[in-house]
């Protein structure tokens, strides 16, 4: 678990090194849901710089800040720091064969404040859409711990917003149908 702190202060260090970015991953539900855990890393679509074109910019600053580099499942960079006494893995993403962020999402993405850090997020509804799309067994555990905060009144979602994002996928149906069974939108 990455606590709030330990997020913020991640992100805050990532941009003094000049990376620009948008958070893509469950880190957005914890942003809206303003929960102190915010998963087990964090998951952004790098804008600057670009995780094809300058891979090479990713190692220096691991290097410079004395970070771990390795790799995602993609190939991408992963950043690991150690800030506020905690391990922040970071990866970064870019499109790149079957991972696909839809540019609206990047190009829409709010600015918001975490722990005094503003950061651009995707909408909650945005993100599960991404997260219906990938349909993994992880994926959809994931939609149902995030069904069961809707459930609590801790998150609101928008159906007519989730149906935009799901819009922008040609599985749509498939996307509407895993977001039906997690209990995120109703029948």
């Amino acid at each position: 678990m990455v606590s709030r702190r330990a997020f913020a202060a991640a992100l805050r260090a990532l941009l003094d090194n000049g990376f620009r970015f948008t958070i893509i991953g469950g880190s957005v539900i914890s942003i809206a849901a303003e929960l102190d855990d915010m998963g087990d890393d964090i998951d952004l679509f790098a804008e600057s710089p670009s995780v094809v074109e300058a891979e090479e910019a990713y190692g220096r600053a691991a290097d410079l800040n004395h970070w771990d580099l390795g790799q995602t499942w993609l190939g991408t960079p992963r950043i690991t720091m150690v800030v506020e006494a905690e391990e922040v893995p970071v990866e970064f993403y870019d499109n790149l064969y079957d991972f696909y962020v839809p540019e609206r999402f990047i190009h829409e993405a709010k600015r918001v404040d975490v722990e005094g850090v503003k950061v651009k997020v995707i909408k909650p509804e945005e993100y599960l859409a991404l997260k219906g799309r990938a349909g993994r067994e992880e994926d959809l555990e994931g939609l149902k711990r995030v069904a069961d905060l809707v459930k609590r009144g801790r998150l609101k979602v928008s159906y007519e917003e989730i149906e935009k994002a799901v819009e922008e996928f040609d599985e749509a149906q498939i996307i509407m149908r895993r977001l039906r069974e997690a209990g995120i939108i109703r029948a």
